[in-house]
């Protein structure tokens, strides 16, 4: 059976390495992926990018995107601290647009915020929960050749 692969990746594909570039350097290991560990190997802080959904351009389908992520920032120092992560993550995706950053997977054509920042309960003991909806461009990768 062939393997079966669209033209245009999974939103999570190319927010994964944005995200994951932007907290390289920061002082404390960052998890970012599109599930929840264990608690047994649950470690914080912790994003989870998942998608809401979206639809294709009328007109390109196979060029253009634009997919709804939810974005959710989990931590234990604080809400002031989660509430920060989750702007720097926010702020990585628009630089990324910005500069036009592609990924193996794509890159982003647009960015915009349809929910800000939001705290809701954490479903985590002593952890604090801080979420937004994003609308992203998606476009698959540009021809090398």
């Amino acid at each position: 059976m062939a393997d079966l692969k669209p033209k245009l990746s999974r939103a999570q594909k190319i927010v994964l390495p944005i995200l994951n570039a932007a907290f390289a350097d920061y002082d404390r290991a960052v998890k970012v992926g599109t599930w929840t560990e264990d608690i047994d190997y649950r470690d914080f802080p912790l994003f989870n990018v998942k998608r809401l959904g979206g639809k294709r351009n009328e007109k390109r389908p196979l060029k253009f995107g634009l997919t709804v992520i939810e974005l959710t920032c989990y931590d234990t120092v604080d809400l002031p601290t989660t509430e920060n992560l989750y702007d720097v993550a926010l702020e990585a995706l628009y630089n990324a647009w910005r500069k036009q950053t592609v990924t193996p997977y794509g890159y982003l054509s647009s960015v915009k915020e349809t929910m800000g920042a939001t705290e809701f309960g954490s479903p985590f003991q002593d952890s604090w929960r801080v979420q937004g909806l994003i609308q992203l461009g998606v476009r698959p990768p540009r021809p090398t050749t």
